[in-house]
């Protein structure tokens, strides 16, 4: 029998989900023993078998598909111009439509690769040296089944063109690969520009004159895209790389063997090797250069993470992440003066979990270079950036290091305070200046330790419990968009509350507050609204109930919502999410209390004027938007001199928000 964790494990759905999917009906344990549920092996594989063909939709709505079956041309892996990308495109169609009626296993897919790749040896080399390349073609294949011999694969192919520094093969390979397969290896392969880009950024000129001379190794490499695409004068011999993958590393062979035209099996089984980079033998093993995109969020059995607990600093964390371990890893084996360019999720930068690393870059490393990408790979929301540090025992920012972003970069020459607690370094030194000005301002207070939080209600089961019209026994409840700056319009959602039936819900005392704050948990700015009515709220509406002495609720709800606030949060920490440790870390401006009765006497303006043109925010009054809009402009102006911001300094902030939603309530 497996319990309710070891189910939820198969599923890869947390153990909350799985208790409401209890409390709901969806799964049924066979047995209960105090509080624990268990199942039988059969009921789960089962289970998941009807998740993954799509008989039971309950993931359909979840952000994270972990089920997601059917075929990805995985375009932009290499140039639109390609003429390989529409043969790429028909072969995954036809053998799409041939799985229909018979399963592609994994060594028929080995053979089809085989084939493509023995095109793609016709077109770089004479039939007279094709010869030598047949023992990589042996290598791909494997061992081949009698029934599976029977399949003629050679209907799959198409007539590639060799194009340099492509990785054809490894667009079919992955293409062919399942999305769900390819997330849950923690597997993300890097399109060719930002392959690209961090090539472009390792190698500068000063660098690529002593070239020749660096071991580089892509501890992650896959079918070798990376370096497949370094620049010509780096040698076969300096080349190095890593990879679980059997098939990814076989095709990585093919694809170098292609490029220096050096069909030498033993010299590419030494070079590129079947191993779990974070198991290497790290004696007398090191390397002048280590680049690539290391595998993102690989889940690990309980085994794993022991071994990765007694060796790792970062495998201590409660939930070890493979691309901290991939750059610890990377930092050991790294030469001293060496380079590390690694595409990361943006997360590393900002995300508590990630401390461990942050600190070990900042004691071991100087920063040269970060680029921030934003959403670059196919089909995954997770902003990236290119991270490019080396080894050091100089400070972490002394080789004044150059920041990208779109088409903006700029240089941090100023000293700046660091912790490993977050990497902040969108910003020039004006704007991290300006900011340090913010958070060192005398008498300046903060909500840490000052104020309650709450989470707004997760019902479980929106569809049953909630409803569309109002009764005699339920009660208006708000969701994240409902909520404007100052005041919250009254939707058409209500809800029989009754906590016990919900999935999660705070102390109803947080709810039934005389006063609160509710804020959009989600959209990447800050919108607060005030409540004196005691109204629930889903969970895209939390709560705040700040508590600093000598300072008005609505003070501090006038300062939440000041262009300042809302410069400070954008440049400080860059999140669509809007996150209770955002919100302690804005710094409140001290105020007397005829200053801050002048404030407050401007919100109730607010609030009266947008109760009034329309009951309830229902209105397009044109007249009353002009009033609320000058009132608050009023309020900023007013903001902005209790920070004692220059004038060059308030139209920084006015420049940067340029004002184009201000959230108000009409």
């Amino acid at each position: 029998m497996l319990t309710l964790t070891d189910l939820c494990a198969e599923l890869s759905i947390t153990p909350a989900t799985g208790r409401n999917w209890v409390k709901l009906g969806k799964i049924k344990p066979e047995s209960k023993k105090g509080r624990s549920y268990f199942f039988s092996e059969e009921y789960v594989r089962s289970l998941k078998a009807d998740l993954e063909n799509g008989k039971i939709k309950s993931l359909k709505s979840r952000r994270n598909k972990t089920y997601v079956s059917g075929k990805l041309l995985y375009g932009s892996y290499i140039p639109a111009s390609s003429p390989n990308l529409p043969l790429v495109n028909k072969l995954i169609s036809g053998i799409a439509a041939y799985e229909e009626n018979f399963e592609i296993t994994e060594p028929i897919l080995r053979m089809i690769l085989a084939e493509c790749a023995d095109k793609l040896i016709s077109k770089r080399v004479s039939p007279e040296e094709a010869d030598a390349y047949r023992p990589f073609l042996d290598d791909l294949r494997g061992v081949i089944s009698p029934e599976d011999s029977l399949i003629d694969t050679r209907i799959f192919t198409e007539e590639f063109e060799y194009v340099p520094g492509e990785d054809t093969l490894g667009l079919i390979y992955i293409s062919l690969k399942h999305l769900r397969a390819r997330k849950s290896e923690g597997t993300y392969y890097t399109p060719g520009t930002i392959v690209q880009r961090l090539l472009g950024h390792l190698f500068e000129a000063s660098f690529l004159t002593a070239g020749q001379d660096k071991k580089i190794l892509d501890p992650g490499c896959g079918t070798g895209n990376f370096l497949l695409c370094l620049p010509p004068g780096v040698p076969p011999e300096n080349l190095y790389g890593y990879d679980l993958d059997e098939t990814s590393i076989h095709i990585a062979r093919i694809n170098l063997a292609l490029k220096y035209r050096l069909p030498d099996t033993e010299f590419w089984a030494e070079h590129l090797v079947i191993q779990d980079f974070l198991r290497v033998n790290r004696d007398g093993l090191s390397f002048d250069v280590i680049m690539g995109n290391p595998p993102w969020g690989s889940p690990f059995t309980s085994d794993e993470k022991k071994y990765l607990k007694d060796e790792f600093a970062c495998g201590k964390a409660k939930s070890p992440d493979s691309f901290d371990l991939f750059t610890e890893q990377g930092l050991r084996l790294l030469s001293d003066g060496g380079s590390l360019s690694y595409v990361l999720p943006e997360s590393i930068l900002l995300v508590k979990t990630h401390k461990i690393i942050r600190d070990t870059l900042l004691k071991e490393t100087a920063l040269s270079h970060l680029e921030y990408l934003g959403d670059v790979f196919d089909h995954v929301q997770c902003p990236s950036v290119i991270l490019h540090v080396e080894k050091s025992d100089e400070d972490f920012l002394s080789k004044k290091p150059v920041i990208y972003e779109k088409d903006k970069s700029f240089r941090i020459s100023s000293e700046r305070k660091l912790s490993g607690d977050v990497f902040d370094f969108l910003m020039p030194d004006e704007e991290y200046e300006l900011l340090n000005s913010l958070e060192s301002l005398p008498g300046v207070k903060k909500l840490d330790g000052n104020a309650e939080f709450a989470l707004g209600i997760v019902t479980g089961a929106n569809k049953e419990m909630l409803q569309s019209r109002k009764s005699s026994n339920n009660e208006v409840i708000l969701k994240g968009i409902d909520i404007f700056k100052y005041r919250f319009r009254i939707p058409k959602c209500y809800i029989h509350f009754e906590p016990e039936k919900c999935q999660q819900v705070a102390p109803l005392s947080m709810y039934r507050a005389p006063e609160k704050l509710l804020y959009r948990f989600i959209g990447g700015h800050l919108v607060f609204a005030y409540d004196d009515n005691q109204t629930l709220s889903l969970n895209s509406c939390n709560i705040v109930i700040p508590n600093i002495e000598g300072l008005k609720i609505k003070y501090i709800l006038a300062i939440l919502n000041s262009s300042v606030a809302e410069y400070y949060f954008t440049k400080k920490f860059r999140s669509v999410k809007i996150l209770r440790s955002h919100i302690e870390q804005i710094p409140i401006p001290y105020a007397d209390e005829d200053e801050q009765n002048k404030i407050c006497a401007l919100i109730d303006s607010i609030l009266a004027l947008s109760e009034e043109s329309g009951s309830l925010l229902q209105s397009s009054d044109s007249e009353a938007h002009s009033k609320i809009e000058k009132l608050y402009f009023e309020l900023d102006d007013m903001c902005f001199k209790l920070f004692h911001l220059s004038d060059s300094e308030i139209q920084l902030i006015k420049d940067f928000l340029n004002h184009e939603n201000l959230f108000l309530p009409v």
